[in-house]
């Protein structure tokens, strides 16, 4: 199996005024909870474990590059990058839905869950080959520098 071949996972939210900062725009934090959420279901959908059994430990990156408005829907889609032998990384892409125009990616981001059980990590028994797919090898190139800049400090 590939990581292309695990399950995606998609979900949606309309922007309400109660996800808004004082710009008027989708408050960070709000994103950043539904990044997580979708993240969570794809890692879960992608071991095929019980909830319980996974854990955020980080949140690799999550870049804004489009402002979202209130009223507006986004559309969140997960999809393994990596996988260990007791974790997985999942990047997630958040676009919005506009009338007559294209899905803009409004932010993105890459997070890591380990598999535990009764609260220590423990292997999950999903083994991956390595992915041709060039979208794939680049996210797996950025989870690698972001890795390798948090070891240096």
């Amino acid at each position: 199996m590939r990581p292309e071949d695990l399950p995606r996972i998609t979900a949606s939210h309309m922007v309400k005024s109660v996800d808004l900062n004082h710009h008027g725009t989708l408050y960070a934090g709000r994103a950043a909870e539904w990044v997580v959420e979708t993240g969570f279901m794809t890692a879960r959908a992608a071991l095929d474990c019980s909830p319980a059994n996974i854990v955020c430990v980080r949140m690799n990156g999550m870049d804004f590059r489009e402002p979202v408005r209130g009223g507006e829907t986004i559309v969140m889609e997960g999809r393994a990058v990596t996988v260990g032998r007791t974790s997985i990384s999942i990047y997630v892409k958040v676009t919005t839905l506009r009338p007559h125009q294209p899905p803009k990616l409004a932010t993105e981001g890459l997070l890591t869950f380990v598999h535990v059980i009764e609260g220590k990590s423990m292997p999950h028994g999903v083994t991956v080959e390595p992915t041709a797919d060039p979208e794939l090898q680049r996210l797996q190139a950025v989870l690698e520098a972001e890795r390798a800049r948090t070891r240096q400090g």
